[in-house]
């Protein structure tokens, strides 16, 4: 596999995560997280006759499936980076003879479906390591780091996905609650660090990056972007913690926050607090902070660049962010709304971060050019 089609490939990859952001937020709007209530089967059966006759239990179980391919392809591209093929083969027997073998000694079916998983992750990741500096790889060791830890992360996120629902089955609702949040929480950070290699990879081509994307004359403003990054990873942490407790219309009204007409809510509670963080202070903070990181990156790149085309779209996509927030609360959180606001973020997220990366490798570039 050349360095083109390796950028495809991971490229590929953050599509499908945006997928599978878009089904997890359709099983948080129509409340589906329980519609399966046993983890890591459902309902006992890797894959249950009629689960596609059942919307709910459709959207959850659809859900998983999704999830699984994404692991797959995590998996597949991580060893594609790391150019050790081997550690995939080493990881597919771990996953059929360890079942096997359990299934020998009497384990139950639960127990077969986590030992055909996570010993095949474990012996995965250790193969990578022990060859690492014995293959060649087509890129250097910041990709290989990012795809090891995107790799380790989805196998985190599957574990707080299964964690979720066996301690709601439990009865254990508050640890439950708080395990969705992170869930939420996790499946940025994972968009995060996927978006990050594939930028790198991209970058690794010959005409991924050149002094002509850049100015002398101003400033680099990798540092106003980063802080961008990281103010929209918070308003998204806010905003998946409104949404899974069930706060988002705490604040019913748009732009009054209170029924007197105030545009500051008049009795504070938890929920109430929550939602002016996040549909108030945190859009306005989060909308300023990506359109001056946006103004400072046109002004410092040459247009038509990649990083002029980034800052275009960031900016286009924090407005559109606000705006169909707004449009949530008018209309009394549509699910449909509700779950494109959630993708929508994530596009953003994703924008901002892509344009961090790069422009944080560009003012290296520059560093070399002017030694």
């Amino acid at each position: 596999m050349n360095l083109k089609t390796l950028t495809r490939f991971a490229q590929a990859a953050v599509l499908v995560v945006f997928g599978l952001i878009f089904v997890g937020g359709l099983v948080t709007s129509w409340q589906a997280g329980m519609a399966v209530p046993d983890w890591p089967l459902s309902f006992g059966s890797l894959n249950p006759e009629g689960w596609w006759a059942n919307f709910p239990v459709r959207l959850e179980h659809g859900h998983r499936l999704l999830a699984a391919f994404v692991g797959l392809v995590v998996g597949v591209l991580c060893a594609t980076v790391w150019g050790n093929f081997r550690a995939l083969g080493f990881a597919a027997l771990t996953s059929a003879v360890v079942p096997v073998a359990a299934r020998s000694l009497g384990a139950e079916p639960w127990m077969m479906a986590h030992l055909g998983v996570w010993p095949a992750a474990v012996v995965f990741v250790f193969t990578l390591l022990k060859g690492a500096g014995q293959r060649e790889s087509l890129v250097g060791g910041c990709e290989r780091k990012l795809a090891l830890a995107a790799f380790v992360l989805v196998c985190c996120q599957a574990t707080l996905g299964g964690l979720r629902v066996t301690r709601e089955t439990a009865g254990a609702i508050g640890v439950a609650e708080v395990l969705r949040i992170v869930h939420g929480c996790v499946a940025q950070a994972f968009l995060m660090l996927l978006v990050a290699l594939s930028v790198r990879i991209s970058m690794a081509q010959p005409s991924g990056i050149g002094s002509k994307d850049f100015s002398s004359a101003v400033a680099n403003p990798s540092k106003a972007v980063w802080i961008s990054v990281g103010l929209v990873y918070t308003q998204l942490i806010f905003g998946a913690t409104m949404r899974h407790l069930g706060a988002g219309l705490a604040i019913p009204t748009f732009p009054a926050a209170d029924p007197s007409g105030s545009w500051m809510p008049k009795v504070h509670s938890f929920y109430t607090d929550l939602n002016f963080t996040h549909t108030r202070f945190g859009a306005v903070v989060v909308g300023c902070a990506v359109l001056w990181a946006v103004f400072k990156v046109m002004r410092y790149a040459a247009p038509s660049s990649m990083p002029w085309r980034a800052a275009i779209r960031s900016g286009a996509l924090v407005l559109a962010q606000i705006a169909l927030g707004i449009l949530v609360i008018i209309h009394q959180k549509p699910r449909t709304l509700a779950t494109l606001h959630v993708v929508l973020g994530a596009a953003l997220l994703a924008s901002v971060t892509a344009m961090a990366v790069r422009l944080a490798s560009q003012r290296n570039l520059k560093e070399e050019f002017a030694q």
